[in-house]
């Protein structure tokens, strides 16, 4: 929630509190929702996690609350970046995520268990394949930012890639995927 708004919680909710700024994520887009319901499903304790295209660091921080043990979260944006440096030490996740400017697959040799990408589809397909070296195998890519009618094609794209995919969930408007390597 922006920081300027009450929230009505529900038993075991957790409440994150941002200021989007100019990065996107302000945890009301349905692309966030479901990265985020799909996080909330399939992050087991520990896990370690890159948000790809942080943002305000939305999917980070849902990620650490949820129980992750390590969040990369990177953006080749400098204002989403200080954005989310921000918004991570307002709720003291400074331990767990990990802030960082630049291009995944130019400047990173982590390795995770989720990778999670809200990002548009033209990008998905392009990381689709050079993301898969992030991934540990059985890993996971949970990606979204998809319009509805670009779906099929990012589906296809992925199973060409030799990812298995283990839930599509859609809006009116938007698709989301989680996907095994």
């Amino acid at each position: 929630k922006p920081s300027w708004e009450d929230a009505s919680l529900q038993p075991g909710d957790h409440v994150i509190e941002l200021d989007p700024g100019m990065a996107f994520g302000s945890g009301y887009h349905d692309t966030t929702v479901l990265c985020l319901t799909l996080l909330e499903k399939y992050l087991r304790a520990g896990d370690r996690v890159i948000d790809v295209g942080t943002g305000s660091g939305i999917l980070a921080l849902g990620a650490a609350l949820s129980g992750a043990g390590n969040v990369l979260a990177i953006d080749i944006d400098p204002d989403a970046v200080r954005v989310a440096r921000q918004n991570v030490a307002h709720h003291h996740l400074e331990e767990i995520i990990h802030v960082q400017e630049g291009n995944l697959l130019d400047r990173v040799t982590e390795i995770c268990d989720i990778c999670v990408a809200n990002i548009i589809a033209d990008i998905i397909l392009s990381f689709a394949g050079p993301l898969k070296a992030h991934i540990r195998p059985g890993g996971l890519l949970i990606c979204s930012g998809i319009i509805l009618e670009r779906a099929e094609e990012v589906e296809s794209c992925l199973r060409k890639e030799g990812y298995e995919i283990l839930e599509k969930m859609t809006t009116e408007e938007w698709a989301a995927f989680c996907a095994r390597i």
